[in-house]
């Protein structure tokens, strides 16, 4: 693996791991008015409050950040936790598309802000498929 090569996706998993930390506080420190915004009524996921949910989310989100910080800084990067990140995002966004068909009450705010987070998401996965497609094309 060439430093070029390996551009784009250290790249990507550094834009990553910036999003996912800096969401993952908001989300962590925001999620019960974010909660309340989200939904017309309230919400129990797997029998905790939407809001639990979401402040779990968002600290999984800060560790799911330095992950792939980690992996971004790593001077021979390592390629099997690059592709679990692609992995994990990919089913992030299908995920999204799971919840959104669930028999919820979400607010326009609430669908805005699924929709908005599976396209930011899809966007890093594609670049992340693309730098290890590149990766695996180099050698």
């Amino acid at each position: 693996m060439t430093a070029s090569s390996d551009r784009l996706l250290r790249r990507t998993l550094w834009a990553n791991a910036i999003l996912s930390v800096g969401s993952g506080a908001v989300l962590a420190a925001l999620a019960t008015p974010l909660a309340k915004m989200a939904t017309h009524a309230p919400l129990q996921v797997l029998g905790l409050d939407l809001a639990i949910v979401l402040e779990v989310l968002g600290l999984g989100f800060v560790a799911f950040g330095a992950v792939c910080g980690w992996v971004a800084s790593r001077p021979e990067m390592p390629l099997g936790w690059a592709r679990a990140i692609f992995l994990l995002d990919a089913s992030w966004v299908a995920i999204s598309a799971v919840i959104l068909m669930l028999p919820a009450s979400w607010t326009l705010a609430g669908i805005a802000g699924i929709v908005v987070v599976a396209l930011i998401v899809a966007d890093l996965a594609i670049l992340e498929y693309l730098g290890l497609r590149r990766i695996s094309t180099a050698h």
